[in-house]
């Protein structure tokens, strides 16, 4: 075995349990799940980037990496003590949040003090974001040259998994995950996950993934159908029949275990990203007969899971939505607003909104509020101008390269480019409402979609090398 084979393949294991960990242990909600998390990550990221054959393209995102690094750089900046002169310069509110949170500080020992007022929250945060971009790239470098088709299977099968473990664990739970863990704060858990909602954000970046698999393995065996029927009936027995039939009935398996979570925020999400989806699916698929077996799929898909679920339960669950106060939100985020004010040029620290509510906080008494139940309100609490302009950069580059690369991606590339894309807007929806990538275990799967949606189609680098491609398959060939 070639070395880049072993590479290629040590790199797949590895990735599989880092994502498997990440949802199986709770969300890695817990520092013994995420710090284990975070090592794997940079392990995974790390060999991805050394996998490198003799004609190995260059990084596809420069841009996107400096930005990343950027922001490692503001968020270090966060924690860099100065005078408190200085600090009350820069941060003008932060002495006063501080000597209520301090008795040093407040006793006048301290003569210098980080931007962030939770120096080791900040130090966590910028640990396991480190940890989660390096596994962005490596996975963009890796399948860059490996191809998407393997690493998108790894995530379809765990998505079976992780959706049984929920369907079949809802009827039995009786305040115990698997049976023996109690979660440590008020939840409403759901299979692996301590939150319903988390689970949802889980499965609304695999399940796009996986159908954009399908489309990618769909498209392809079109392409070698014959037009006769006899021929097509004798294609219903092939292997390439049994994976198509097997990415369908994971497709369901997982949308039904997510519309069962009855998250409002998970099922509207997912009913966006199914029709962005559909629509772009149908107009790419290459015949007439093919985007009609799509439409009777999404159709038939759709009418099973809701009937399998209940239109009544469903129609219940957004009937006693809170709708003037967004169910309690609107409180929540005004007090965050007032946070904003008060810290916008550099912000409270990252993932110090929780320290900072115990101040702020005047909404729902009784209750402590570490999440501000979006995420984007939360990094302008957090990272003021500071961090907010380099996210908008990353942000940005990123767009910019995944556009770039799906003007020259076709067949396997294109279509599981496309299912990554409709998962990270799945989950950037579901986060104007919910906390859900604020789970490391959902967060190294947001790593692994971008690393994915800005890979390049390994055809246009090792086609001189006669090297197989996800079209191309051979007994060698990891795609």
């Amino acid at each position: 075995m070639r070395p880049r084979d072993v590479a290629s393949r040590l790199f797949l294991v590895l990735q599989t349990g880092t994502l498997g960990w990440g949802a199986l242990a709770f969300g890695a909600n817990y520092p013994w799940a995420f710090w284990p998390l975070a090592v794997s990550a940079v392990v995974c990221g790390v060999i991805g980037l050394l996998v490198r054959p003799s004609q190995s393209p260059r990084l596809t995102c420069v841009s996107f990496a400096l930005w990343l690094a950027v922001i490692a750089v503001a968020v270090l900046l966060q924690l860099v003590p100065i005078p408190l002169d200085a600090l009350a310069v820069v941060s003008p509110h932060a002495n006063g949040l501080v000597s209520q949170l301090d008795v040093l500080f407040s006793a006048g020992l301290v003569s210098r003090h980080a931007v962030s007022i939770a120096p080791p929250a900040t130090l966590t945060a910028l640990a396991l974001f480190v940890a989660f971009a390096v596994m962005a790239l490596g996975v963009t470098r890796a399948v860059s040259i490996t191809g998407p088709r393997s690493l998108a299977g790894i995530i379809a099968i765990l998505g079976v998994v992780i959706a049984l473990v929920g369907i079949i664990q809802q009827p039995f739970y009786a305040g115990r995950i698997y049976g023996f863990w109690a979660p440590q704060m008020h939840g409403s858990p759901f299979g692996p996950f301590v939150n319903k909602n988390h689970f949802a954000g889980w499965m609304l970046m695999a399940l796009p993934l996986s159908f954009g698999l399908l489309c990618a393995v769909a498209t392809r065996a079109v392409s070698r159908l014959h037009h006769d029927w006899r021929r097509r009936i004798i294609w219903l027995s092939s292997p390439e029949a049994s994976q198509t039939l097997l990415l369908a009935s994971a497709a369901a398996v997982m949308a039904l275990s997510l519309v069962m979570t009855m998250s409002r925020s998970g099922i509207l999400a997912i009913a966006v990203s199914f029709a962005v989806v559909s629509w772009w699916a149908i107009r790419r698929l290459p015949s007439r007969s093919t985007r009609i077996v799509a439409a009777v799929y999404l159709m038939f898909l759709t009418l099973l899971v809701v009937a399998w679920a209940g239109a009544d339960t469903i129609a219940a669950r957004f009937s006693t939505a809170n709708v003037d106060t967004v169910n309690d939100r609107l409180p929540i985020w005004r007090d965050t607003f007032a946070i904003v004010r008060d810290f916008w040029l550099t912000g409270t620290g990252l993932n110090t909104y929780g320290v900072a509510t115990l101040v702020y906080q005047t909404s729902l008494q009784g209750l402590h509020l570490r999440e501000a139940h979006n995420d984007y309100l939360q990094l302008a609490a957090e990272g003021g101008l500071l961090l907010g302009i380099p996210i908008a950069g990353a942000l940005t580059a990123f767009a910019i390269a995944v556009r770039r690369e799906f003007r020259t991606s076709s067949g396997s590339s294109y279509w599981i480019r496309l299912g990554a894309v409709i998962g990270l807007v799945a989950i950037a929806v579901q986060t104007t409402v919910d906390f859900s990538l604020q789970m490391p275990g959902n967060a190294v799967l947001c790593a692994v979609l971008c690393g994915i949606a800005l890979h390049r189609d390994p055809r246009l680098h090792l086609r001189r090398d006669h090297i197989p491609t996800s079209d191309t398959p051979s007994r060698h060939s990891t795609y």
